[in-house]
């Protein structure tokens, strides 16, 4: 996996892209100094048990459109027996639902100060 997970930074790293450089406190300071008034946010996080799913569309499923899915990631980063030996791997547990999944959604709303 460190291989696909280097795939995955190269495109997309962590601490630099806009996609994700930013939280919630960033996104409400940029509303306020926009000029906004009223500011609301919500933050929901999530860690949930990731339910079973069809391999194939964990292979197909890209988790942004700026990056690879896995499939793309797997063939460009690993051996064909490589691809093998992680397929066997996490198939069965794709498959059978193990496993858990994050997730973060800031909702904001806010009206704008008129002078």
């Amino acid at each position: 996996m460190e291989k696909i997970s280097k795939i995955y930074s190269l495109i997309q790293p962590l601490r630099t892209d806009p996609m994700l450089d930013f939280d919630e406190r960033d996104l409400f300071s940029l509303i306020e100094n926009a000029g906004f008034g009223e500011i609301h946010l919500e933050l929901h996080a999530d860690m949930t048990s990731v339910p079973a799913a069809k391999w194939e569309t964990v292979l197909r499923i890209a988790a942004n459109p700026r990056v690879p899915t896995l499939e793309e990631a797997m063939k460009q980063a690993l051996t064909d027996e490589e691809i093998e030996k992680l397929t066997n791997h996490l198939r069965p547990m794709v498959e059978a639902g193990q496993g858990t999944g994050k997730r973060a959604a800031a909702y904001l709303w806010a009206q704008k100060v008129c002078s």
